[in-house]
């Protein structure tokens, strides 16, 4: 168990995310001393299972796009590499870049979860963010990605530090209720650093967004199967312009 993987006691008051370690704390810890930190138990898990279900829900209503749409809302099943980071992954990814767009009873459970992460990354990197697309420079991309039993997985890869500066995982699902195997693993100066089994539902993980990081593969033994909800789901807050 890595030493370099810091639980901090926290939780949910009147919408704002709170913690034993202070705010500088925190940032200090992911940013100059380069550990990850897992804000423990921050969301309810009931509320984490609704939202997932919605999610799931709209995506069957939806039509699943052919390609990103950073303007708007879409979701997208890939199997693929990527182009930039030549990355083999296989998950089903639901962005959400116009909140202000989403079916009414969607868009208030995903803001029950998105509001209390951009309190806390404004309060951690001094940036505020809307939860609309920006014409003139970086914006955020609330993000919940389904890795599906069966085989979801996202192979290793990085991020540019700026803008982003420090990245969130929310988990959305329950190891040994929600699936059995996978999780995120980083390499931080040369030490292999594995969540796996470590995060929990309603877990933050906070980490410095230039790590070298990759997504296990969940539950291989089980059928794969693009239309079950089966699997590990996590919601990610991601700073960025496409256009750069």
């Amino acid at each position: 168990m890595s030493a370099r993987v810091v639980e901090v006691a926290a939780g949910l008051a009147e919408g704002a995310v709170t913690a034993e370690l202070e705010r500088a704390a925190i940032r200090r810890r992911v940013m100059d001393q380069r550990e990850i930190l897992l804000l423990k138990g921050v969301f309810p898990d009931e509320m984490l299972t609704a939202l997932r279900s919605a999610v799931a829900e709209w995506g069957r209503e939806t039509p699943a796009a052919e390609a990103d749409d950073f303007a708007g809302n879409y979701h997208r099943r890939r199997a693929m590499v990527s182009r930039l980071q030549q990355a083999p992954h296989v998950f089903h990814d639901y962005n959400f870049n116009d909140l202000g767009a989403a079916p009414a009873d969607l868009q208030a459970r995903l803001l029950d979860l998105f509001k209390p992460l951009r309190g806390l990354y404004r309060d951690l990197t001094g940036v505020q963010t809307a939860f609309a697309p920006s014409r003139t420079g970086p914006y955020v991309h609330p993000q919940i990605i389904h890795y599906p039993s069966g085989g979801g997985f996202f192979g290793r890869h990085w991020h540019n530090l700026e803008p982003q500066q420090l990245g969130f995982i929310v988990s959305l699902s329950k190891p040994g209720r929600d699936y059995r195997n996978g999780g995120t693993c980083f390499e931080i100066d040369g030490e292999i650093v594995d969540l796996e089994g470590r995060q929990d539902v309603g877990d933050i993980c906070v980490w410095r967004y230039d790590h070298q990081h990759w997504v296990t593969q969940s539950d291989l033994k089980d059928k794969f199967d693009w239309e079950s909800e089966a699997g590990r789901w996590v919601a990610t807050y991601a700073y960025f312009d496409p256009r750069a």
